[in-house]
């Protein structure tokens, strides 16, 4: 017959065995659901890394169309005619305008006052001369509201071009930044491991159940010296 003890061994032996599988196996499930989850949590990360990245690269370009589109040769032309047309109105005194356009009193009315009774050919000429001259210094206002119409002026190129262009680079810039934002903190997310599955009382669990194998085949050694003998 078999000792009680080595039975009982055996049986314990057998015992913590099968629970450390069982343990095992719950081990390897819970690790497969933790990958899982890591999995899914790396491709939604990239997924909405890519969706946002993909919004702020059009905003970017929308911007940068934008620009472009203000600045085209026609835009820049009508632009430059329209400043070229306020600046003269706003340089162009009143009285010039007048004369220049024909009115010989715009002016003349103002400088030959008190000469009331010069000769008819005289005030003639004098008033050909005013109306010359005030055509003259039209002309010359004229000219230099087309100057000032390609530069500095408050809408002249220089400053349209400047206003379009810092806008659209600001929002490109800030595009730009998120950008650089998103990339670090999808980096970060990349950077997560999934988590690790440790089995607790694996080794316990182990050892007795070689200490249950011992006591079965110490058991076991008895029991066959005693039939033998």
């Amino acid at each position: 017959m078999c000792d009680p003890i080595s039975i009982i061994g055996l049986g314990l032996s057998i015992g913590m065995a099968a629970a450390n599988y069982s343990a095992q196996e719950e081990m390897a499930n819970q690790q497969q659901s933790a990958n899982d989850s890591w999995v899914a949590y790396q491709r939604r990360q990239s997924q909405e890394f890519q969706k946002r990245d993909e919004e702020l690269r059009r905003n970017a370009d929308a911007a940068r169309t934008a620009a472009t589109s203000e600045l085209t040769v026609e835009k820049q032309n009508k632009a430059q005619e329209n400043e070229q047309a306020r600046l003269t109105t706003a340089l162009t005194p009143e009285d010039i305008a007048n004369a220049a356009k024909g009115d010989p009193n715009a002016i003349a009315g103002m400088m030959l006052s008190g000469q009331q009774h010069m000769a008819d050919d005289v005030k003639g000429g004098i008033h050909s001369r005013i109306q010359q001259a005030a055509a003259e210094a039209r002309d010359r206002l004229a000219a230099l509201a087309a100057v000032q119409s390609y530069g500095g002026s408050q809408y002249g190129l220089t400053n349209r071009a400047n206003t379009i262009l810092n806008a659209s680079g600001q929002d490109i810039r800030l595009a730009g930044n998120e950008r650089a934002g998103q990339l670090a903190a999808y980096n970060v997310a990349k950077a997560v491991e999934p988590i690790k599955i440790a089995q607790h009382g694996g080794q316990a669990l182990g050892a007795l159940a070689g200490t249950g194998a011992q006591i079965a085949g110490g058991g076991l050694g008895t029991a066959l010296a005693r039939g033998i003998a």
